[in-house]
């Protein structure tokens, strides 16, 4: 997808939460209460962004070792925080 780990996890985020706000938006909530959705709902995207990235990232960790039919097994810094 992306060489650069930072433009993929960038990528990545801002569709996520460009995706949410515009649901959240879509309900009518009142301004008073949006944090109490806002909060919760970005720390859940970073999470799960950052969990799509080490997905990402497996997978083109694997073409290569796929090529030439290498089998490693992925060490604790291949998981998405572990990095």
């Amino acid at each position: 997808m992306f060489k650069s780990p930072l433009f993929r996890r960038v990528g990545i985020y801002l569709v996520l939460s460009t995706a949410a706000v515009t649901v959240v938006n879509q309900l009518e909530i009142e301004q008073q209460s949006a944090y109490q959705i806002y909060i919760p709902m970005f720390i859940g995207i970073y999470v799960l962004s950052r969990w799509l990235d080490s997905r990402f990232n497996q997978a083109s960790q694997q073409q290569p070792a796929n090529a030439k039919h290498e089998t490693s097994s992925p060490s604790t810094t291949d998981r998405g925080f572990g990095q």
